[in-house]
């Protein structure tokens, strides 16, 4: 049997509990997400809007996908030590809170779907805008 990174007293340590709203990181997502709309279309040029779409890409595609996710996480192969930190360093672009709180929620999220019984949020079981 493998060892896993994440365990629970029990099974119904991940079934139970409460998805709860977090009004602060919401306003905060919320007011970044308007001044990007804001700013944005105050400062429109072609130039800019390629390179948002090629940054975008290569954060989201060589950083989390790659770096953080398929090197880090699950280590599905091989490469430079310097250029899995670099893509790694592209995840942290990302802001989904580091690479550690995403190997933690990564290993949380596998553990509990592992149990017979599931939290519909560790399951992606709560809908699009619940989730």
């Amino acid at each position: 049997m493998t060892a896993h990174r994440a365990s629970a007293d029990g099974p119904d340590s991940v079934v139970d509990g409460v998805v709860r709203y977090a009004p602060l990181q919401s306003l905060w997502l919320t007011s970044m997400l308007a001044g990007a709309l804001i700013g944005g279309g105050l400062t429109f040029s072609w130039p800019a809007l390629l390179l948002f779409v090629a940054s975008t890409a290569t954060v989201l595609l060589f950083g989390h996908s790659l770096g953080s996710h398929r090197k880090l996480i699950h280590d599905s192969y091989h490469c430079p030590f310097w250029l899995e930190h670099v893509l790694v360093y592209l995840d942290v672009l990302v802001g989904l809170s580091g690479p550690l709180g995403l190997l933690r929620q990564h290993e949380l999220r596998d553990y509990a779907q592992r149990q017979p019984a599931c939290h519909p949020y560790l399951r992606h079981g709560g809908g699009f805008w619940r989730d």
